[in-house]
């Protein structure tokens, strides 16, 4: 086996494991207008979607579009605990409708949440590492599962 199949490898193993966090997301076929690696997600009953690429380095690109607050926030509280985001000091999910940051300095990774007024949440992570992305995939699965059965009661 050379480099390239241990690398092509490496990157499929990275997008089974957001996979099996977060099985909403499907694998793009190619071209897939960024990086050979992508995976993408439709919510139609939230209107939801999203994709996240895994870029030659190995970093992570994370975008998602109109996620429920009642979702993303309970989410990324709970991986970043309240205070993490630069304003949004209860959190996520206490936030009002604005937009909120945090740089992460050992990887350069830029994490920007938008709380819109409509009670939804844009996320735009770019350059992380896949251990973080796959960490928050599975809050998120995890807090859509308890949404999903909160609104079934």
């Amino acid at each position: 086996m050379n480099w390239k199949d241990q690398f092509d490898a490496l990157q499929q193993a990275a997008a089974v494991t957001m996979k099996v966090a977060f099985p909403l997301l499907e694998t793009v076929t190619p071209p897939t207008g960024c990086c050979e690696t992508r995976l993408a997600w439709q919510d139609e009953t939230a209107e939801a979607s999203g994709s996240v690429c895994i870029d030659d380095f190995m970093q992570a690109t994370l975008q998602f579009e109109s996620v429920p607050q009642a979702v993303a926030g309970p989410a990324l509280d709970e991986v970043f605990g309240k205070s993490w985001f630069d304003g949004a000091d209860d959190g996520i999910a206490a936030a009002d409708e604005g937009s909120y940051y945090w740089t992460d300095e050992t990887n350069a990774a830029e994490w920007s949440i938008k709380v819109g007024a409509d009670g939804t949440v844009d996320l735009d992570i770019e350059y992380t590492n896949v251990p973080d992305i796959v960490t928050l995939l599975d809050a998120l699965q995890v807090a859509y599962e308890s949404s999903n059965a909160e609104a079934a009661t």
